[in-house]
């Protein structure tokens, strides 16, 4: 410990000559990258604000100086403290499996030390770029873990997750039961029975979509959408059984409705606030101190979204893409929970909702940049996780849905739910083009007409009378 941090200060203090020979190959460095014979400097650029994004004002230097081998030496030595800190034989588990957890959770620690300091920091700054791209480090984990599920069965996995949760898991909970729908009667004791966390977590969820997507009308076509995957998969999912006034009147006109509305407005509310940033150190007394820490956890500003599906052929594809990933998202949360049996307020499906929570912020915001940029031409690489997470999902439901559900109702209704939302989509679409173009019109009519107004000649009375 004492030769690795003798080490560390011996490297904190570099001399005049390799200083100077540190800027002059960081600066050939920076000219070959701007001379890069595939991308030009405006492409380069582009995407460095997409996939590493840097930090402008960085008011306190301690937190965004690289540290690699402070950390590397913390590193070792926190593995050295875990290996030999404690026996195996002193805990409650088995040897073999306390072991096994043990060195599970090490190696996932690491990881994240590691996408702490070498992954990219993607398109937010705050509250640190360190906390993306340990995001991005979770969903790779995550993403790792699909594929080693995908490559056993549906019984093994059902029993890690037994023995994971410690006990039997009781998977008929009223909200998951086939008779949750079956009393339909429109009656003033059963609308309050479904009142219930739930609502509040399905209004939570659109605030949130809302926010991410800045589109009310892009969030009512994907809220559309899903009430039709709804019905379609209804024969399928017993969970997507409901009656017709609780999908009407608390999904769409209370839910999503309210969701969407409190998320627009926040939205809007955020697009129009002024954001001028004091560094912490100038801040006089204690309260505004803790008042400037506590927003830094808050956006260094918000950027109004426009996504024009037809203004080009990239738009359009991007659109009806995230229309489609947004839904399979959820489709996949069902079908998930539906074929590995678990409830509904089971830790497993709150920790996936958070996780893509957390890593679809800036997934969707590459892909928002990707298809509104021509000059990036590729894709951001939280975004390729993030695809490469969703399709893994989907090939697990595949894999363990079948002998699960019926081969020939499942392609029939998969088929139809493809045509119908392809329909929807793009109908949903063209009405919000024609409502912007008719919108523009009316503001160059009345542009002109004034304009118009403006050109006339002032008339006076005795010009009037020789008339």
């Amino acid at each position: 410990i004492c030769y690795s941090f003798c080490t560390l200060l011996w490297l904190r203090t570099p001399s005049p000559s390799k200083m100077q020979h540190d800027d002059e190959s960081e600066e050939s460095y920076h000219n070959t990258a701007m001379n890069h014979p595939v991308w030009s400097k405006k492409e380069l650029k582009r995407y460095r604000n997409m996939n590493e994004m840097y930090v402008d004002d960085i008011h306190i230097g301690f937190f965004y100086k690289p540290r690699m081998v402070l950390l590397l030496a913390l590193t070792m030595v926190g593995l050295l403290w875990m290996a030999l800190g404690d026996d195996p034989s002193d805990q409650s588990l088995p040897a073999t499996q306390y072991s096994v957890a043990k060195g599970g959770a090490a190696c996932v620690v690491v990881f994240l030390i590691f996408s702490s300091a070498a992954l990219p920091n993607g398109p937010f700054v705050r509250p640190h770029p360190a906390v993306w791209r340990c995001v991005l480090g979770v969903s790779i984990l995550y993403w790792l873990l699909l594929v080693f599920l995908l490559f056993q069965t549906r019984s093994s996995v059902r029993r890690a997750i037994v023995w994971l949760n410690g006990a039997e898991i009781d998977y008929m909970a009223p909200e998951d039961s086939p008779e949750y729908a079956n009393d339909c009667s429109f009656t003033a004791a059963n609308l309050w029975s479904r009142v219930d966390v739930f609502v509040i977590a399905h209004s939570l969820g659109w605030v949130a979509k809302a926010l991410m997507l800045r589109s009310v009308w892009l969030c009512w076509l994907i809220s559309i959408g899903w009430e039709v995957t709804e019905v379609l998969f209804s024969g399928v999912l017993p969970n997507f059984s409901e009656c017709w006034w609780d999908q009407v009147l608390f999904d769409v006109l209370l839910c999503n409705a309210l969701g969407i509305y409190i998320g627009s407005w926040l939205s809007k509310y955020l697009e129009c606030r002024e954001y001028r940033w004091e560094s912490i150190t100038d801040v006089p007394s204690l309260t505004g101190k803790v008042k400037r820490a506590l927003l830094q956890f808050t956006p260094s500003e918000w950027t109004q979204v426009q996504w024009d599906p037809f203004s080009s052929s990239r738009r359009t594809a991007c659109t009806i893409f995230l229309c489609f990933m947004v839904l399979l998202t959820d489709l996949s949360t069902f079908f998930l929970k539906h074929i590995l049996m678990l409830p509904t307020k089971h830790r497993i499906n709150v920790f996936r909702l958070v996780l893509w929570a957390s890593f679809g912020m800036p997934a969707l915001r590459q892909l928002y940049i990707y298809m509104t940029d021509s000059c990036v031409k590729r894709l951001g690489t939280q975004s390729w996780v993030a695809c490469g997470v969703l399709i893994t999902e989907l090939l697990i439901c595949i894999k363990f849905g079948r002998g699960f559900f019926d081969s020939s109702q499942m392609f029939s209704v998969l088929v139809l739910w493809s045509c119908v939302t392809s329909l929807i989509v793009l109908v949903g679409m063209a009405l919000a083009e024609m409502a912007k173009v008719s919108r523009w019109r009316a503001v160059i009519l009345r542009k002109r007409n004034s304009s118009l107004a403006g050109m006339q000649p002032a008339t006076n009375p005795d010009t009037k009378k020789q008339n």
